[in-house]
């Protein structure tokens, strides 16, 4: 079969999930536009990173050649939407990780949470033409999927720490590590940064429980 594009199906988004599409890119696009003129030029390519991450769906539509990757339904970007929108502007932008030493764990839930759904979803779709997919084997894709997203981010903050000189993993002294006692921690950043990374796993892992266990309900209740 020949390769094919076709066009970007948004009739087939629901009009409120596709007014904050437009909502969270457009304001992707001014935070990079603000970090490049200001000199972030982390943060404005991390926010040209997440613009193109809002069009996933999009992608898998008009890139999908038939292939089962076109039946993710437009929730799974959406919930994708509202992780970014959150993180990037209240968490970045407003100063949220740096000011509430809580939300850094609530992003990571969301993220696991959201991740298990969408892997959940996921699990299903790949095995539907062979035929239903069990409750069991979709639930673990779920979480197995939720913990290799949260793999993935700890790869870029190490990556970006070590390239470009930030603090995402907290292994050095700065701003993002103004909130925490030093002591607490043997008086070594090196293994402040050890526990944040370790408690950003386990908060992940917690958030994609509670998403496994929220799709096995709801996937499988008796309409």
């Amino acid at each position: 079969m020949a390769y094919k594009l076709k066009k970007d199906p948004i009739k087939k988004i629901p009009k409120g999930q596709f007014a904050f599409w437009i909502i969270v890119r457009i304001t992707l696009i001014i935070c990079a536009t603000y970090s490049f003129i200001n000199g972030d030029k982390v943060m404005g390519f991390e926010s040209i990173f997440c613009f193109i991450f809002t069009h996933l769906w999009d992608m898998f539509q008009v890139f999908g050649n038939g292939s089962f990757i076109e039946d993710v339904p437009p929730f799974s970007q959406t919930m994708l939407n509202i992780i970014i929108f959150v993180g990037i502007l209240f968490g970045s932008y407003f100063g949220f990780f740096d000011n509430f030493w809580w939300f850094d764990n609530f992003m990571h839930v969301l993220s696991g949470l959201v991740s298990a759904c969408f892997g959940y979803d996921f699990a299903v779709i790949i095995q539907k033409k062979k035929g239903k997919c069990a409750a069991t084997l979709a639930a673990i894709f779920s979480l197995m999927f939720a913990l290799s997203i949260a793999l993935g981010w700890e790869f870029y903050e190490f990556l970006m720490d070590s390239l470009h000189g930030t603090n995402l993993q907290l292994a050095h002294y700065g701003k993002e590590t103004a909130m925490y006692d030093i002591s607490k921690y043997n008086g070594e950043y090196g293994y402040l940064g050890l526990v944040d990374t370790m408690t950003d796993m386990m908060m992940n892992a917690i958030g994609g429980i509670i998403g496994m266990i929220s799709m096995i309900i709801l996937r499988n209740k008796k309409k």
